[in-house]
């Protein structure tokens, strides 16, 4: 049985598949220059984030914490790649309203292989028809955008946004998302203060 319209949001989790079609783009940015702030405090710096991810839809739909029929509350598992990660596995949950493609309070992270995670939040989307070029093999997309809040390891204190650029693959094969997100991605790090030599 076809899942509902809005599962095919299998929202954002990223994208790691079909390479043929892909409408993945550079990002159109240039990377900041390091910046310190405040007095031995953190030198933060600004890199480009392009991931490629797929997800797939594990939510237990018995769970009604957004309230039951039409909105459910949904879980995405997947895994891809992304910069400043490398390979990486992912998990997100959201509320979505699967007649109107409508979906919100979406939270995730990405874990990379060494168990760093980056935190994400999308605080609300859209699920819309896809009338692209890839449009007979993806029938729907979402690009909204999404921000960094934080993480573990290297991504502890990580700002910055991304937009999914995400496509809904709903076939008689298989059903998954493809994420193409791109954005940018801000590290900090400790400022090293260099002691005094001494003759």
């Amino acid at each position: 049985m076809r899942r509902p319209l809005i599962v095919i949001l299998p929202l954002l989790l990223f994208s790691f598949a079909c390479d043929s079609g892909s409408v993945l783009e550079p990002v159109d940015v240039e990377p900041e220059m390091h910046r310190w702030h405040g007095d031995g405090g953190t030198r933060t710096w600004s890199v480009p984030f392009i991931s490629k991810f797929s997800v797939w839809d594990v939510s237990d739909y018995t769970d009604t914490r957004c309230g039951g029929y039409p909105v459910f509350f949904l879980t995405m598992e997947g895994s891809g790649r992304a910069t400043f990660l490398g390979k990486a596995t992912t998990r997100m949950t959201f509320c979505c309203n699967v007649v109107t493609g409508e979906y919100w309070d979406t939270k995730g992270h990405f874990v990379a292989a060494n168990g760093d995670s980056l935190f994400l939040e999308i605080p609300t989307g859209l699920i819309v028809p896809n009338e692209g070029r890839t449009s007979e093999y993806y029938q729907t997309r979402f690009d909204d955008d999404a921000v960094f809040v934080g993480g573990t390891g290297r991504f502890e204190g990580a700002s910055g946004s991304w937009t999914t650029n995400a496509f809904v693959h709903d076939g008689e094969d298989e059903w998954r998302t493809d994420f193409f997100g791109r954005g940018m991605l801000k590290l900090q790090k400790e400022k090293k203060r260099r002691g005094r030599r001494r003759w």
